[in-house]
């Protein structure tokens, strides 16, 4: 099998090899690392390499600055009708991808909403700087965390604290993601996340990389084994319709705006 090309020529992504490591940045700060359709295809393009690259073993994936790790959809391209269409690897070329055997750490270094809430937990493990927040806000704005946030937080933290969150879209703190389980740390001691995730990463790197792989098909067989991919199918059936719902246009419309929605039930 010919190994994919790695993407050099990315414009809303950084990618970097270090060793048998990844590291993976979303490039775009002025936007709070919000992704759109070229930002999802790239990314997508990056970890296609990366799975295929046999030297890759471990990925960081972290965003620009020290502000956000991604803020989500990009709203304000929504608004204005622009591309935020994800190839059939999802959201941050992430969310959907359910077949893949190598171990992604998310370096959550700021705000993590919405969809980069979702791209974090579709990583393996999560460490946090501690001025991060999490939240699944789309209830807010007239939408829902449709990019496995649902599936994911119910199976990693319980389904009464995560129904809590989703249905709230309330920002929580590291520490209290940690608290939850949604997390594995929070950075301290003067270290960064993404100090914390090198750390990780080089010590998933002292295990055989063939086991790792093993261990990751065992885990996405019981993913299946829990209708995981049904349910990601599910939220598109119901996400598409919601979009042309005026309360939708509206969250939209008030969050752009920066004011409360006007909520009108339809």
């Amino acid at each position: 099998m010919t190994t994919p090309p790695f993407p050099e020529d990315l414009k809303h992504i950084l990618a970097a090899r270090k060793g048998n490591v990844l590291e993976v940045t979303i490039n775009r700060p002025a936007a709070f690392n919000a992704l759109h359709g070229e930002g999802h295809r790239e990314l997508s393009t990056v970890f296609d390499a990366f799975e295929a690259d046999p030297d890759l073993w471990v990925a960081i994936i972290t965003g620009a600055g020290d502000k956000a790790f991604c803020s989500g959809n990009d709203l304000k391209v929504t608004q204005e009708g622009g591309d935020i269409s994800t190839p059939r690897t999802g959201f941050g070329g992430l969310a959907s991808r359910l077949d893949r055997e190598k171990p992604i750490i998310a370096a959550v270094n700021g705000v993590a909403m919405g969809g980069g809430m979702e791209i974090a937990l579709a990583c393996d493990l999560i460490v946090a700087d501690a001025h991060a927040l999490f939240a699944l806000p789309e209830v807010k704005v007239g939408l829902f965390a449709a990019a496995g946030g649902i599936q994911r937080l119910s199976r990693q933290i319980g389904r009464k604290q995560a129904m809590e969150l989703i249905l709230t879209g309330r920002h929580i703190s590291a520490a209290r993601a940690a608290e939850l389980g949604i997390i594995n740390a929070v950075a301290s001691d003067g270290k960064s996340a993404m100090d914390r995730a090198r750390a990780l990463a080089d010590e998933i790197l002292l295990a055989s990389p063939v086991a790792v792989r093993a261990s990751k098909r065992v885990l996405n067989a019981l993913d299946q084994a829990e209708g995981l991919e049904a349910t990601l199918a599910r939220s598109m059936t119901e996400f598409v319709p919601l979009l042309q719902t005026n309360d939708a246009k509206e969250g939209v419309a008030a969050f752009v705006a920066k004011r409360p929605p006007n909520w009108t039930n339809s």
